[in-house]
């Protein structure tokens, strides 16, 4: 799933090449996965973009937002020949394919897809007060000047369960996923299993800087794809941070740092990456 990084990378192209442009027709191809009237996202100019977690949305000049949640396998698109998911061969070279959802032409001709493979991310026009209300349920975006230590650890005294658990809650941290959780807790030296409650000031002082630390550096490095492909940039090109991972999908691989053999267990049903020597348990 894109978590922020890799939402934010997208949003920023977005941000470089359609601003400006006109919407001259919206083409749903799956209906469930759009909610709202095509007719009045049609003829609109694209004046923005913003961000908040890993929801993505797209201002339009009538006053009206487009808002994506790519969810699992949601993958935004330009371009005509970039093929995004793995599609039979005959499909490879050109879009709308199999996985496309809903695309949009422009003015000038220009062509942006949303592809979902697995159909759980969606796609929502919503005036400004229906926007704040779909949102009112989310926690700061971790890259707001408002997440500093004191939020994260005010937050994180809010609750006994495992810290991992509680960094996935996007309803106090916007933007934080699998990834980013298990590789800044190791960075923080805190087994992901501690009750969030444990946590002091001082540790999450540090958790704070490594979170906004590895969420900067993977945005710089296009953020993280997997091997299945599924995150790509728009253009079509694939991110660099799943090379820097520090514990994540590592299992049984060396530490980075003391050697010992990393684990894997499951945490509130995710997969988490730990090492058992560097990440020690707070009681």
């Amino acid at each position: 799933m894109p978590e922020l990084p890799e939402v934010e990378v997208v949003r920023l192209f977005l941000d470089s090449h359609i601003v400006g442009k006109t919407i001259s027709k919206l083409e749903i191809i799956t209906h469930k996965s759009f909610i709202g009237s095509p007719e009045l996202v049609e003829g609109q100019k694209i004046i923005g973009t913003s961000r908040i977690g890993k929801q993505l949305s797209l201002h339009l000049k009538n006053g009206l937002v487009i808002l994506f949640h790519l969810k699992m396998t949601g993958q935004i698109i330009m371009g005509e020949s970039v093929f995004g998911h793995p599609t039979p061969k005959e499909d490879k070279s050109h879009l709308p394919n199999k996985s496309t959802r809903l695309f949009f032409t422009f003015s000038d001709g220009s062509k942006l897809f949303f592809n979902d493979q697995r159909k759980f991310g969606w796609v929502k026009l919503l005036n400004q007060a229906e926007l704040i209300e779909a949102q009112k349920n989310l926690g700061l975006d971790i890259l707001s000047p408002n997440f500093t230590p004191k939020y994260l650890y005010r937050q994180l005294q809010s609750t006994s369960r495992p810290i991992k658990t509680a960094l996935l809650d996007q309803s106090k941290f916007a933007g934080i996923g699998n990834i980013y959780a298990n590789d800044a807790l190791f960075l923080s030296r805190i087994h992901p299993i501690s009750s969030s409650k444990k946590i002091n000031l001082k540790k999450a002082t540090l958790l704070h800087h490594f979170l906004i630390k590895i969420m900067t550096e993977s945005i710089k490095n296009g953020g993280s794809t997997a091997k299945d492909n599924k995150y790509l940039h728009p253009d079509g090109s694939i991110g660099q941070h799943q090379f820097s991972f520090q514990v994540y999908q590592r299992a049984n691989e060396p530490c980075l740092i003391c050697q010992a053999l990393i684990k894997k267990v499951t945490i509130g049903g995710r997969g988490t990456f730990y090492c058992p020597k560097c990440q020690k348990v707070i009681r």
